[in-house]
């Protein structure tokens, strides 16, 4: 699915538009439609590379407030319509796009 966030496409670039594809959903996924998010000096650290591990394109904000679009199969927690936030201690496993 295509997306649009705004990115930093390297250190020096002012972040801008920036449209991506979505892998579809796995069955314990949510997905959302992003209201609100922060961004915060962690954000610009990072888009910025100031901790040297910063991979661009680079999206950042990662304090999200949203309502559910779609469940996968296993999710029982959430349902479509809900208001949901994701908070800033979320971590990926780096092994998928």
């Amino acid at each position: 699915m295509k997306t649009v966030g705004y990115a930093a496409l390297s250190p020096q670039a002012p972040m801008a538009p920036f449209v991506f594809d979505r892998r579809s959903l796995r069955p314990d996924d949510v997905a959302m439609e992003v209201l609100f998010c922060g961004v915060c000096h962690s954000d610009l650290h990072t888009v910025r590379n100031d901790w040297g591990w910063t991979v661009y394109p680079a999206l950042p904000g990662h304090e999200v407030v949203g309502r559910v679009t779609a469940v996968g199969a296993e999710v029982t927690r959430y349902k479509v319509g809900e208001t949901v936030a994701v908070g800033c201690m979320v971590d990926s496993c780096m092994q998928c796009d």
